[in-house]
Parts: structure tokens; sequence; C-alpha cells
């Protein structure tokens, strides 16, 4: 009888335990229901992915690789702090711009596509400004290095160039022809 009382247990047990473990991982599964709507790219781009593209942070980040002195890392760290401080209000007005994009993709009516259009076209112009003091300051840090340390900080650099410009084509759904 305990046998029976065994197997029965058993056999109810398993189809449950096999369902719940099932529907965990249906769970977790995309639906187009809760994904965003990919014609929106601009709702995923975020002042932290433009300041993660900073190319002295990729110095600083690769100082072992470059085999960078102290003074040289300190050198790059007040580059990157003044960068920063340069940098402050076009990442105060990427974000305004990205948010005026996102309220006007929300409004079906031409004068919100017109602001829309105003605004990605002022997020290139910004982004162009936020990338030529980028090109400037890795110039110049470049230039503080020894021969061996440049050629490998340009080749990160210029790793780092091709990645940011697809970067923003996926997220900016690309440019045509526009700066940025």
């Amino acid at each position: 009888m305990n046998k029976r009382l065994l197997v029965f247990a058993t056999l109810v047990a398993l189809p449950s335990v096999a369902a719940s473990q099932r529907t965990r991982s249906q769970a977790d599964k995309r639906t187009e229901l809760f994904d965003r709507d990919s014609s929106r790219q601009t709702q995923t781009l975020r002042v932290r992915d433009v300041e993660d593209q900073s190319p002295i942070k990729l110095l600083i980040d690769k100082r072992k690789d470059l085999k960078l002195t102290d003074a040289q890392l300190s050198q790059l760290k007040d580059t990157e702090s003044k960068l920063k401080d340069k940098n402050a209000p076009l990442l105060k007005a990427v974000d305004s711009l990205v948010r005026d994009m996102r309220s006007a993709a929300s409004s079906q009516s031409d004068e919100a596509r017109s602001r829309a259009r105003n605004a990605r076209m002022g997020l290139m112009t910004t982004l162009g400004d936020v990338r030529a003091n980028y090109d400037a300051s890795a110039k110049d840090a470049v230039a503080a290095l020894d021969p061996d340390q440049q050629s490998k900080a340009a080749e990160l650099l210029e790793k780092q160039k091709q990645e940011m410009e697809r970067f923003f084509q996926e997220r900016l759904g690309g440019g045509r022809g526009e700066r940025h």
C-alpha cells in the first residue's frame, strides 16, 4: 500500500514541479506586449552612455595594458576631470534633447514630429561637439605618452571610435550623413 501511495504521489508531484519550472522560463521570455517599440530607439540613449565613450576614461581603464607610470596616470586623471567639466553643459543638453525626443515621439501630431526632428538635429550637433572635445583631449593625452604607449593607445582609441559610431547609429537609428 505504501509503495502505491509513493508511486501515486510521485506521479502527481513530478508533472507539477516540471510545469512550474517551465512556467518560470516562459515568464523570463520577452514578449511583444512588454518589449519597447524598436522604432523609438532614442529611449535607450542615456547621458551615461555618452560619458562612457570618453577616450580618456578608456586610457585610464587600460593603464596596465599601456604600462602607464604614476605621473602619466595622474595627468590622465586631471585631463579627465577637465574634460568632464568642459562637457558638463553639453551632457545636460543631451539629456534635455533626449527627453524632448521622447515626449515628442509619444504624440502623432505634425508639430510633435517637427519638435522631435529639431531635437534630433540638436542632439546630433551636441554629440558632435562632445565628440570633438573627446578627440581633442585624446590627441593631447596620446601626445604625452612614449612612442610604444602611443601606438597601443592609438589602436585602442581607433577601436573605441568605431564602436562609438556603431553604438550611436544603433541608438539613434543611423544618421543619413548627419554628424554625430
